[in-house]
């Protein structure tokens, strides 16, 4: 990747975290009123969001381009209610490393280094069907974070 292509997706990823609020916002228009009221950016808020997405997705779901636009909020509004609540955390992009699993998508990078790929995270919410995956995910790296020597 050239030097012009890097910086051409650093600008959009400074574009796409900078509108982070505003995909919740637009696409909360339309939510249910129990979901839009448990957007908060609080950890709890999880467990909401999460049996939101297990109530309306599927793995099929995600190739589909009408949802496009849903699961992008959504995975927006749980990537920044992580990087609000684990400390020292920050938007940041892999550009460098091509063979990266991060490579080109916007992931949340931890105060010990760790990377949080939200994207990633989606899937995982679907196959673990759990419905606190993405609760207990933000407990244990906040746990990693507080006691670094435990990761």
């Amino acid at each position: 990747m050239t030097e012009e292509e890097k910086n051409i997706k650093k600008e959009n990823f400074i574009e796409w975290t900078t509108f982070t609020e505003d995909r919740v916002d637009e696409w909360s228009v339309n939510a249910p009123k129990e979901i839009v009221e448990a957007l908060n950016y609080n950890p709890e808020s999880l467990k909401v969001v999460e049996k939101y997405i297990l109530d309306n997705y599927d793995k099929e779901a995600l190739s589909v381009p009408e949802n496009k636009t849903a699961i992008d909020a959504l995975i927006s509004y749980y990537a920044e209610t992580f990087r609000r609540n684990l400390p020292n955390s920050i938007w940041y992009i892999e550009l460098e490393d091509e063979d990266s699993i991060d490579f080109n998508l916007p992931c949340i990078k931890t105060s010990i280094g760790t990377l949080i790929n939200p994207y990633y995270l989606f899937k995982r919410v679907i196959a673990k069907n759990k419905g606190t995956f993405l609760y207990d995910f933000y407990v244990k790296r906040l746990g990693f974070i507080n006691n670094p020597e435990s990761y």
